[in-house]
């Protein structure tokens, strides 16, 4: 299998994904440019390819991101919720 990724990068006015050399459109969050990733990925899943998430560090290393259900996150972010709520009135 195949495998295809998606970068999430920065941009200027915000975060953008890479697919196959074309970047997106510019969204005003790391989460949106995910979920834009994530749902272009759903489209394409007939094609039975691995889909890998990256996002560039500022270095411009790039590194896997972590899957989940509700969106993507860099690899080793603890959310909110996984903190058992900390922080939240």
């Amino acid at each position: 299998m195949s495998e295809t990724y998606f970068d999430i990068i920065p941009h200027a006015d915000g975060w953008a994904y890479l697919f196959e050399g074309r970047q997106s459109a510019v969204y005003p969050s790391y989460r949106l440019a995910a979920e834009a990733a994530r749902n272009c990925s759903e489209q394409l899943a007939g094609n039975r390819r691995k889909f890998v998430l990256r996002l560039q560090d500022l270095r411009g290393r790039m590194h896997e991101v972590e899957g989940r259900s509700d969106v993507w996150l860099p690899a080793g972010r603890a959310t909110t919720a996984q903190l058992g709520g900390a922080g939240q009135a």
